[in-house]
């Protein structure tokens, strides 16, 4: 069974891999993105893989988790519409029937971005489940995303992945410690593109492009898949390397924009993390 027609692999390889686009799918209906099929599957996942954060996080402000003993996420997932909570379901794909889902909306989408930047590495994926309204606070993935609307809509600002939006050293900061949160500014409310999201409708995110999300007036499901390729995995060897090159009293360098490639550097990362300088 195929799920996204010739043309939107063809809208997909006309921005790969710098710009955003939406394309149409056919994954609205898919009994695996069902509110009952997400319930199953919070039940099978490790608790650690299944979050829940306030609804009503200000943009660039707290997006709390919520406290343990607040009651069974399968549970608030079927009362999605009254929770004020926002879950994420993170790697379905170790759950057989997602994996063969996500590798198969790959295999499809393949002609699009192989040819450019190889085949992808590290496939993750995440089911988001948003009460009404829900704001997704200013924030960066180092990874290459596309995000499929199952059910409800969705507001997506994508901005470019540099200054002002993007830092050098919050793009650092994240390869040490993992917070891909970004510190919002109020002028940067008019300076993204908005993409508005229907069910069937699928968004590609470039590698660490900054993005804010906020849902609608009704629950809305999403589907996230992502992936590593060589040239994402170099940069972030090359920007890890950074601090050693600052100790040592050399220049350090900003993150490439593709199509550079910062080879050099990522052999000099990969060595200091192999003798422990990492």
């Amino acid at each position: 069974m195929t799920f996204l027609p010739p043309a939107s692999v063809a809208a997909l390889e006309s921005v790969y891999p710098r710009a955003s686009a939406v394309f149409r799918h056919g994954l609205a209906d898919h009994p695996l993105l069902s509110l009952a099929a997400l319930e199953q599957a919070a039940r099978e996942l490790p608790s650690k893989h299944v979050e829940r954060r306030i609804s009503d996080a200000a943009n660039g402000g707290d997006f709390a988790m919520d406290l343990p003993d607040s009651g069974d996420v399968a549970d608030t997932i079927a009362a999605i519409g009254s929770s004020r909570n926002w879950i994420m379901l993170r790697f379905v794909e170790q759950l057989p029937r997602y994996r063969d889902l996500v590798l198969g909306l790959l295999d499809e989408l393949g002609p699009a971005f192989v040819p450019l930047t190889g085949p992808c590495e590290t496939v993750k994926a995440f089911v988001f489940v948003s009460a009404p309204g829900t704001l997704t606070p200013f924030h960066f993935d180092a990874e290459y995303n596309i995000l499929f609307q199952i059910s409800g809509d969705k507001a997506f600002a994508v901005y470019p992945p540099q200054p002002p939006f993007l830092s050098p050293g919050a793009h650092e900061s994240y390869h040490r410690t993992g917070d891909n949160m970004l510190p919002w500014e109020d002028e940067f409310e008019t300076r993204g593109t908005v993409h508005r999201l229907t069910p069937g409708d699928a968004l590609y995110v470039p590698y660490a492009a900054p993005h804010w999300v906020r849902a609608g007036a009704t629950p809305s499901v999403s589907l996230s898949v992502t992936w590593q390729n060589e040239w994402s995995r170099k940069t972030a060897d090359a920007i890890a390397l950074n601090p050693l090159l600052r100790r040592l009293g050399l220049p350090s360098a900003s993150p490439p924009i593709w199509p550079e490639t910062p080879t050099w550097r990522a052999l000099g990362g990969r060595a200091a993390r192999r003798v422990g300088l990492l």
